[in-house]
C-alpha cells in the first residue's frame, strides 16, 4: 500500500471511530434515554430542583394536565366508590376496557401520596386508567388518613383492599392470583408495610403477586417529625423506630419494583437503599431498582399513560416478567 493509499485509510478509520465523533453527536446519544420527555416538561421540572412540598406538587400536577395521553377515555368504565371497609375513605374504583379479554388479566391497584394526612384517589386515576387501556383491570384505592388512622392502618387498609380484590377481581375480568399493587410517596409506605411487615397485619390479610414502590418514605426524621408523622405515628417516641421498614424487613419473598426519582430529595434515597439492601443480604432477594430520569417526587405516576414512556414501561415490564400464566 503506498504512503497516499495509508493516510486514506487511517483518514476513514479516525472519522468512522466514535472516538471521533463530535461532542454534539455525543449528547444526542445520551439524550436518547430521556427522549420520551417532553424538552420543556423536563426543563420546568428541573427548575424545581430536589425540593418538594404541596406547590411544587400542585405545580407539577399543573404541567401534566395539558399532556396527551395514549388512551381515549371512552375505552375506559369505571365502577366507582366500592367499599372494602366501612369507612368513607376505605373504597376503591375499579378500571376496566370497555372490550374485555377473554382470560384473566393481572390487577393492577394504585394507592395515593399525601404525606399521611391527605391526598386522595383523584391523583391516581390516570394510573388506573393507562391499565385498563392496556387491558389489565386498574384499581384506583383510598385509605383511611391520620389522626384519625393511626400506625399500622394504613398498611392494613392496602391489605383489606388486596384481601377483598382477591374476592371479586374475577368479576371485572381480573386474575385474582395475579394482583399487584402499587404506591407513591405515603402510598409506598403503606404499602412497604404492607409487603415487608406482614407481622403487624390482621390474620387472613391476602398476600399480591408483586409490589411496585415508588419514591417511598421508609424511614422519617426522628429529630423534627412532620405534622404528618406525629398524627400516624403518634406522641410516644419510643415506639418509632419499630414503625420505620429498614430493620424491620420479614418478609422478602414478593417481587418488588423500587423508584425514586432524579430530582427526589434524600429523604427518599437513603431508606430505599436501606431497604433494598436488607432485602438482599437477609432474604436473599433479587429486588429490582430503577431511577426514573428527568422526574420529580410526583411527576413519576403523572406522566403514566401520556406519550412519556419512561416510567410506565418500566411498571409494565415489572408486571409481565414476574405475572404467571
Amino acid at each position: 500500500m503506498t504512503k497516499a493509499g495509508f493516510a486514506s485509510l487511517m483518514l476513514v478509520l479516525i472519522v468512522a471511530s466514535p472516538v471521533a465523533q463530535t461532542n454534539e453527536s455525543r449528547l444526542r446519544s445520551a439524550d436518547a434515554v430521556r427522549a420520551t420527555m417532553p424538552a420543556d416538561v423536563a426543563r420546568q421540572l428541573a427548575a424545581f430542583g430536589t425540593e418538594f412540598d404541596g406547590e411544587i406538587a400542585a405545580q407539577t400536577a399543573k404541567i401534566y394536565a395539558s399532556q396527551p395521553r395514549v388512551y381515549q377515555p371512552s375505552e375506559i368504565k369505571v365502577a366507582k366508590n366500592l367499599a372494602y371497609g366501612p369507612h368513607e375513605r376505605q373504597q376503591v374504583d375499579i378500571h376496566t376496557a370497555t372490550r374485555r379479554s377473554e382470560r384473566p388479566m393481572p390487577v393492577v391497584v394504585v394507592f395515593h401520596g399525601g404525606g399521611l394526612v391527605g391526598g386522595s384517589r383523584a391523583a391516581t386515576a390516570n394510573v388506573a386508567d393507562y391499565f385498563a387501556s392496556l387491558g389489565y383491570v386498574g384499581v384506583n384505592g383510598g385509605y383511611r388518613l391520620a389522626p384519625d388512622a393511626k400506625w399500622p392502618e394504613g398498611a392494613r387498609d392496602v391489605g383489606a383492599a388486596v384481601t377483598w380484590l382477591k374476592t371479586h377481581a374475577a368479576e371485572y375480568g381480573g386474575d385474582p392470583e395475579q394482583i399487584f399493587v402499587m404506591g407513591l410517596s405515603t402510598g409506598a409506605y403503606h404499602v412497604a408495610t404492607y409487603v415487608f411487615m406482614p407481622q403487624v397485619l390482621l390474620p387472613g390479610t391476602a398476600r399480591p403477586a408483586g409490589a411496585l414502590l415508588l419514591s417511598g418514605p421508609y424511614s422519617f426524621d426522628f429529630k423534627a417529625p412532620s405534622k404528618g408523622e406525629l398524627a400516624y405515628f403518634g406522641e410516644d417516641r419510643s415506639r418509632w423506630p419499630d414503625m420505620v421498614i429498614p430493620g424491620h424487613v420479614t418478609r422478602g419473598d414478593i417481587p418488588v419494583l423500587f423508584t425514586t426519582a432524579e430530582w427526589d430529595n434524600a429523604r427518599y434515597l437513603w431508606p430505599q437503599a436501606a431497604v433494598y439492601k436488607e432485602l438482599i443480604d437477609k432474604h436473599g432477594a433479587r429486588p429490582r431498582y430503577r431511577q426514573s430520569l428527568g422526574h420529580n417526587h410526583s411527576s413519576q405516576l403523572l406522566s403514566v399513560g401520556t406519550p412519556d414512556t419512561s416510567v410506565s414501561r418500566e411498571l409494565v415490564d415489572f408486571i409481565e416478567r414476574t405475572v404467571k400464566r
